[in-house]
């Protein structure tokens, strides 16, 4: 269910952003996540459909950007894109730590994919001459 409280924070979160610029109808939500945040997109997308309902939302497309993974290592100074083990299979290889590409130590620290923002909507606002 991780993804559908997620989905519903973007509901949240978008439904007030396009009350207060006067939208009258959300078409699409732009989001930006860190493959550390371990969303599934399929999920997310299927997640958001069902939050969005009965919302200005409801029927907009969620249009998702996945942000690879950095990492730093400490013991070598390498930053960089992190990268799957190749030795695990790629269902476990995801939630292992991550090891240095360069040395192969496993002390390093996340400094990127954790990203879990809206960048933008797309929406039709009400004609201020009209009300």
């Amino acid at each position: 269910m991780h993804e559908f409280s997620a989905a519903c924070s973007i509901v949240d979160t978008a439904v007030e952003a396009a009350k207060k610029h006067n939208a009258i109808k959300v078409t699409a939500v732009n989001v930006e996540i860190g493959e550390f945040t371990f969303l599934v997109p399929e999920q997310l997308e299927f997640n958001f459909e069902i939050a969005g309902r009965n919302t200005i939302l409801e029927g907009a497309k969620l249009n998702i950007m996945m942000v690879k993974g950095r990492l730093r290592c400490h013991d070598c100074g390498n930053e960089g894109e992190a990268q799957s083990d190749p030795d695990l299979p790629p269902q476990i290889a995801m939630f292992a730590p991550m090891k240095c590409p360069k040395c192969g130590s496993s002390a390093t620290e996340i400094t990127g994919g954790k990203e879990f923002f809206i960048t933008n909507l797309e929406a039709e606002i009400a004609d201020a001459a009209s009300g």
